[in-house]
């Protein structure tokens, strides 16, 4: 039986200078790019993701940018067993309410559904 290295990252490497917050679905997607985000879905070993401690703000912009290629790719199940976003510390309540509007939206958007889907 083979034991999986996961990957371990700390986000705070990819936050602006002075910033508390991951905001934009651009940002998310050049982190996503500088981490080979692509490439290890097709592995099998898991990634941490580290959230700092002093963040503010988890936009689901950000997320969608740097997780929905992979939500996609390997469906939501598969997704939520290979990437973990973890805290450095104790988790805030805003910042999981923030995390559980990008994965909403990632469904949203796996389904073909925007938030102009009602017109």
């Amino acid at each position: 039986m083979t034991v999986l290295q996961q990957m371990k990252v700390n986000l705070l490497n990819f936050r602006g200078t002075n910033s508390t917050t991951f905001t934009g679905r651009p940002q998310g997607q050049d982190v996503r790019k500088k981490l080979e985000l692509d490439a290890r879905d097709a592995d099998p070993e898991p990634v941490e993701l580290v959230i700092p401690s002093d963040t503010t703000s988890f936009n689901a912009s950000f997320y969608l940018g740097l997780l929905y290629p992979s939500i996609k790719a390997l469906g939501f199940d598969a997704f939520k067993e290979k990437y973990h976003l973890v805290f450095e510390d104790s988790t805030p309540k805003s910042i999981v309410r923030q995390l559980s509007e990008g994965e909403r939206q990632a469904k949203n958007e796996l389904q073909g559904l925007t938030g102009l889907g009602w017109l």
